[in-house]
């Protein structure tokens, strides 16, 4: 479910020109930018029926020949591909990342108006709140330089109120299911809704655009937040970086 929009999301933006490759029981993305961060260099498990040792062995396979750390993302339940990523060398990233699905239109607050990234002059602005938001020095240059508003299926949002640009976020659909993704507030517009209005403004498009559920994966000061929407907790997940293969 969210693994596979989560997956299709990343091989939309950093893997267009980077390198996206089916690999035995998954997929993996390599972006042009050797870090291993789980939106950059990362591999997803689609597929359980394939053993976790195939799987990661085919991500070793693709990260070797482009020389980056990646991340593997393993769903809480699958304890098979988290016994056999730490085997494989994986660190783990002792934050769980909850998941969080919704089925049914939301509503927002009513004071925040959202509007869709449409233009060259809304790119930066976008750029800059999502990194300020995150605090991650040269997140505005990624989401520039490695063309991810120009992502396929990707919708870009930013809230604001009396004019003053407040928050972002963005949706993506695989076809079947929405993902939310990137959604940033700075601390100095926090506590206003940004948020909330962003996240209902995306998953309703999601949802009238034909998806059939929506998911995020929220950070735990997020969740909150998530929930008194209508979004409810569907497990969560676990990063383990890997070293660069020889």
């Amino acid at each position: 479910m969210g693994v596979t929009n989560l997956s299709a999301f990343v091989a939309a933006t950093v893997g267009r020109p980077g390198r996206v490759q089916p690999v035995p029981g998954g997929d993996a993305v390599a972006s042009a930018v050797p870090l291993g961060n789980g939106y950059l260099n990362a591999g997803f498990r689609t597929d359980v029926i394939v053993p976790a040792v195939t799987f990661l062995d085919g991500l070793r396979s693709v990260f070797a020949a482009v020389g980056s750390p990646y991340v593997v993302w393993v769903e809480s339940a699958d304890d098979e591909l988290l016994s056999a990523a730490v085997v494989a060398g994986g660190v783990p990233d002792d934050r769980a990342t909850p998941a969080m699905v919704v089925a049914g239109h939301l509503q927002g607050p009513p004071d925040i108006e959202v509007r869709p990234v449409v233009d060259t002059v809304d790119r930066p602005v976008f750029a800059r709140l999502c990194e300020d938001g995150y605090d991650i020095p040269g997140l505005a240059w990624l989401l520039e330089s490695q063309g991810c508003f120009d992502a396929p299926g990707v919708t870009w949002a930013i809230a604001s109120a009396g004019g003053t640009d407040l928050g972002v976020g963005c949706g993506y659909s695989d076809g079947r299911t929405g993902g939310i993704y990137y959604v940033a507030t700075p601390p100095e517009h926090r506590g206003r809704g940004a948020a909330a209005a962003v996240t209902v403004w995306l998953s309703n498009g999601l949802l009238d655009a034909g998806a059939s559920q929506v998911t995020l994966q929220a950070s735990e000061m997020g969740r909150p937040v998530y929930e008194r929407l209508g979004f409810r907790s569907a497990g969560s997940f676990l990063r383990h970086t890997v070293p660069a293969p020889d």
